[in-house]
């Protein structure tokens, strides 16, 4: 049998382009040459590698970290990396890593898989756990080494949803901006911390942020700025509490909005009553909410409905005319 060294390079390159994505992975595993023929191609005579979803989940109590990704609903894979055994394993093949760090493998396999994928990813989630379980293990510096992958390639996730599950800011900061933001569309951060709280307007200050529709958190938000969110068609999120003057903001944005469709707001405390009925009027009463409802901005149809619970939750949403409830007022639209 020829070497690898001994094939025509064309013959390789049209091994790798009739060759499904998962193939290449494993020749990859083959050997150096080939692998370092693989790494070496240009992004366009690799085979579409089409995932539809992508994560990785570190966990430092296991020493492992684990790269999924579905091609279809019905086509799952993991590459899992063992720190005990220093090892790589893909459809039923163990590598044994030698000298080489499993972080490194991982985020050198991610960046491979990037490589392939064409078209864009439905969603790109991270998930991160608790460091401080083995502070000894490399697996903590994967959020830098991800960070620091983005500076040396450029190359960004081309993802529509973002999610990250984590323990503290950093290890969000580390990531988000892997995301490509031309391309993005829903940011959501999960807490594996009851107690963790954000410092959102470092947050907000990414081009991510900015390009992004749709945010779900369910993280404590601090140092929240109502401009910061007014961008977003759906929102929902927890904070301290919000004043007067910025739901009355809220307000007048979202009933000239287009694209709107709803936002949600756990909050700590809500005093503000006396201030709300003074600047919106008299409120329609139902069960344990008050309600209020505005037209929208060149639209008969719809109604943009706000609630107020008594547990201090506000939701804003958008409802048909038949929705609003019997004895409500409905308010025209008034930009001022």
């Amino acid at each position: 049998m020829s070497s690898l060294s001994e094939m025509p390079e064309l013959v390789m390159e049209n091994i790798m382009w009739f060759s499904d994505f998962r193939s290449v992975l494993t020749l990859r595993q083959v050997c150096r040459d080939f692998r370092n023929f693989i790494d070496d191609l240009n992004d366009s005579k690799l085979p579409d590698s089409k995932i539809l979803k992508m994560g990785i989940i570190s966990e430092p109590d296991e020493n492992k970290i684990m790269l999924d990704f579905l091609e279809s609903e019905d086509s799952f894979h993991r590459i899992e990396y063992s720190e005990y055994e220093n090892s790589r394993k893909f459809q039923e093949k163990t590598t044994y890593l030698e000298n080489l760090n499993i972080v490194d493998v991982a985020i050198r396999d991610l960046e491979l898989i990037l490589k392939f994928q064409k078209s864009n990813l439905e969603c790109f989630s991270f998930c991160f756990d608790d460091f401080s379980i083995q502070d000894d293990s490399s697996i903590h510096n994967l959020p830098i080494k991800l960070s620091n992958m983005l500076n040396v390639t450029g190359r960004k996730i081309k993802t529509k949803k973002f999610t990250v599950k984590s323990h503290c800011q950093f290890q969000i900061m580390s990531v988000l901006p892997l995301a490509e933001p031309e391309i993005l569309e829903f940011i959501n951060l999960f807490s594996l911390d009851d107690n963790m709280e954000l410092e959102i307007d470092e947050i907000a200050k990414t081009e991510q942020w900015k390009k992004a529709m749709i945010f779900r958190s369910d993280c404590h938000l601090l140092n929240l700025n109502v401009e910061d969110i007014c961008h977003f068609s759906s929102c929902a999120l927890k904070t301290n509490s919000i004043s007067a003057r910025d739901l009355d903001f809220l307000k007048k944005t979202y009933i000239s909005s287009s694209n709107f469709e709803s936002s949600y707001f756990e909050l700590k405390n809500f005093n503000k009553n006396e201030e709300i009925s003074n600047l919106w009027g008299p409120e329609f009463i139902s069960g344990s909410t008050r309600q209020w409802y505005f037209r929208l901005k060149d639209s008969e149809k719809k109604i943009m409905r706000i609630e107020i619970y008594q547990d201090c939750d506000i939701q804003f949403d958008i409802v048909k005319m038949s929705e609003v409830r019997n004895g409500a007022i409905v308010h025209d639209y008034n930009e001022n």
